[in-house]
């Protein structure tokens, strides 16, 4: 199989981080929805990985999928926070939000 539906994916992959780290909303958008067609293409394919030159390309693969997932869901936690904040300046929520020894927010 040849590594290039891989390596489309990395790129579109990398597009996203990008995005993400930048707070790029149509960006993220965008990229989002190439990740997705990329993730198609590669279906389409029942692709097999292997050769070591694939098996390396779908590990970084799923290394930047793991990387898009830490930093979707801290800006999660962030968007969280400032409605918490928010809410409390309005007096409708909770002044104060710590974290709970499970390491999640605590109401």
């Amino acid at each position: 199989m040849s590594t290039a539906p891989l390596e489309a994916l990395i790129a579109e992959q990398k597009a996203l981080i990008a995005a993400l780290d930048g707070d790029d909303v149509e960006g993220i958008a965008r990229a989002t929805v190439s990740v997705e067609g990329a993730l198609l293409r590669i279906h389409a394919l029942k692709p097999r990985f292997v050769s070591n030159d694939a098996k390396a390309l779908a590990q970084e693969a799923m290394a930047l999928t793991e990387a898009a997932r830490v930093r979707v869901n801290v800006l999660a936690d962030m968007t969280s926070r400032r409605l918490g904040r928010l809410a409390a300046a309005t007096g409708k929520g909770k002044a104060t939000q710590t974290y709970g020894r499970t390491g999640r927010m605590a109401y």
